[in-house]
């Protein structure tokens, strides 16, 4: 992964042949017809997420966005779409990073939802991040118990990341969360089996974060 490049140019050639300034997020986020998570993003099977050096990027840098896809942020993800993502990404690459490889997390509450972890892979191509980022399901869950389940994605990216920037140059990735919740204080043993298929044997807590 992550051995192409961002073409803003080709990014908004391909944007506009799609429609993504003129469908909805429904139409434009593939999985809200099956309402069921894409098998490729499931953090069950994703045993190991990748950044290494390439050719075309020999100065790799990590980037995890982890998108809260509970109901009141639904809008997030769709902008991103629209002009959001080029936005970002093209900032990124004009301010010194010409070698990003970004990883799209989906998180929502593992106490309500039926998905409250996705994942995707490190790209840097835009046809690539897109695809990742489209194929999230947007589940609009979440509940009324004061908080979402950021942990998960910060537990994913501790556990089930390697990446050349650390083990070549020492150098730390970056963990974005986009979220409007408090973290859930408490990640208990027996979520991180059902999401993760994780084992562990005591509660994480948001003040007591995995190494």
């Amino acid at each position: 992964m992550g051995h192409t490049r961002y073409s803003l140019d080709d990014r908004a050639a391909r944007a506009l042949a799609a429609g993504y300034g003129t469908r909805g997020r429904d139409e434009i986020f593939t999985q809200q017809k099956e309402r069921r998570i894409h098998p490729s993003m499931d953090p069950r099977q994703a045993r190991l997420r990748e950044s290494r050096d390439s050719a075309a990027h020999p100065d790799s840098i990590p980037i995890i966005l982890a998108l809260d896809v509970t109901g009141s942020m639904l809008t997030i993800p769709h902008q991103l779409v629209v002009d959001g993502l080029p936005k970002l990404m093209g900032a990124i690459l004009q301010h010194g990073f010409p070698d990003p490889q970004v990883l799209f997390l989906a998180v929502g509450d593992h106490e309500c939802d039926h998905y409250p972890l996705q994942v995707g892979q490190f790209e840097s191509g835009d046809a690539e991040l897109d695809l990742w980022l489209t194929r999230t399901f947007l589940e609009s869950g979440g509940g009324g118990n004061g908080g979402e389940s950021y942990l998960l994605a910060y537990a994913f990216a501790a556990w089930r990341t390697a990446h050349d920037a650390w083990d070549k140059r020492h150098r730390k990735g970056l963990l974005f969360t986009l979220g409007d919740e408090p973290c859930l204080e408490n990640l208990p043993p027996a979520a991180l089996r059902e999401v993760m298929l994780e084992e562990q044997d005591r509660n994480w807590s948001f003040g007591e974060l995995p190494e």
